[in-house]
């Protein structure tokens, strides 16, 4: 049978129920309101006689910080991304929501949280930026999804119950806002180098070169190995890629000259070519821009950069280009060439 007790807090009223009936166990809630404790209770009590019952104790005892926590310690580190996910899950493990139980995780309380994440201002460049712009809408429509990723997981293996099944079904995701269009100007990009090459990293500024010369993503560099380099025939074999599948890369002679500048163990063909751990990169390539004074410019945008300047030098040949940049589609493959408009007037002429 089900007991519904009013209560007082801060001054508020509550109702806690507990609905208790043969072989199985107790269960105990409070809602603001009676007729929401009266509903829970006859739900309860048709699901247990159903057989539909469902014990919720887990998302009643666990916060989200708790299972975001989990999530790291025991999937993430299967991922291909462990580093940078590990990353995510930790600071979304320090904002508030992460302190509710996961009962409490509701459709409303995802509504509240993404909208305060969408009033909040970044500085552009680091702490040492002078510009603050709102925060991107692709960010937090990355951290509800995490979110959920981690719910449905829960859900899935780990025995989560909760009332209302996934709460971020029904939550309205920010729109996935226009891609990136950042590349280097002017002299941006020798400055960036010739600060790379001061910095303590040795490695730093021939991956820097490496990103632009070749169009790849920064764990396609990092983890390169000198087994899969070819330097006579000009090609860079990229064995874990993004989508699964590996592929061959042409060398610009750039490329080959940066390659042959670094250092190489004779018989070590499974040495790291660069050595930097993908996040390390990240990290090292933001301050060289922070030391700088460069705004509104990340290490992935290296990739936009690189993608513009093969298409220009490839004369719009999208297989050789897709070839280069591994993307599987041309509406992906647009997001990442971004041609200057003077640069196509010459062509005209």
């Amino acid at each position: 049978m089900a007991s519904i007790r009013k209560r007082s807090l801060n001054g508020e009223a509550r109702w806690d129920v507990t609905v208790t009936r043969r072989g199985a166990p107790r269960q105990t809630r409070t809602f603001r309101t009676k007729a929401a404790a009266e509903r829970w209770a006859r739900e309860t009590e048709r699901d247990i006689e159903r057989g539909a019952w469902r014990s919720t104790a887990m998302a009643e005892r666990t916060t989200l910080a708790q299972l975001l926590e989990r999530y790291r310690d025991e999937v993430a580190p299967t991922k291909k991304s462990a580093h940078d996910l590990k990353g995510r899950l930790n600071r979304l493990r320090d904002f508030d929501i992460a302190r509710l139980n996961l009962i409490a995780v509701t459709p409303e309380r995802l509504v509240q949280f993404r909208e305060s994440r969408l009033r909040t201002r970044v500085r552009l460049g680091g702490p040492r930026g002078k510009t603050l712009r709102p925060i991107a809408t692709q960010t937090v429509r990355h951290e509800l999804k995490l979110i959920g990723t981690v719910i449905k997981h829960a859900m899935r293996e780990w025995g989560l119950e909760l009332p209302a099944g996934d709460p971020l079904r029904n939550v309205k995701l920010p729109p996935q806002g226009r891609p990136r269009d950042r590349r280097t100007q002017g002299d941006e990009y020798e400055r960036i180098l010739n600060e790379a090459r001061a910095s303590k990293s040795a490695r730093l500024a021939p991956a820097i070169e490496l990103a632009v010369e070749t169009s790849m993503r920064r764990g396609e560099i990092c983890n390169l190995v000198w087994r899969d380099i070819d330097l006579d025939r000009r090609v860079a074999r990229c064995r874990e890629t993004k989508n699964g599948e590996p592929r061959d890369v042409a060398l610009s002679r750039r490329a080959v000259e940066v390659l042959k500048s670094l250092p190489r163990h004779d018989g070590d063909n499974g040495a790291a070519v660069i050595g930097i751990r993908p996040g390390s990169f990240s990290q090292a390539f933001k301050r060289v821009c922070e030391r700088l004074e460069l705004e509104n410019i990340r290490l992935h945008d290296l990739r936009h950069e690189a993608a513009s300047r093969l298409a220009e030098k490839l004369n719009g040949d999208v297989i050789a280009l897709s070839t280069m940049t591994g993307h599987k589609t041309l509406s992906m493959l647009k997001r990442y060439t971004h041609l200057r408009a003077e640069d196509v007037a010459k062509r005209l002429d």
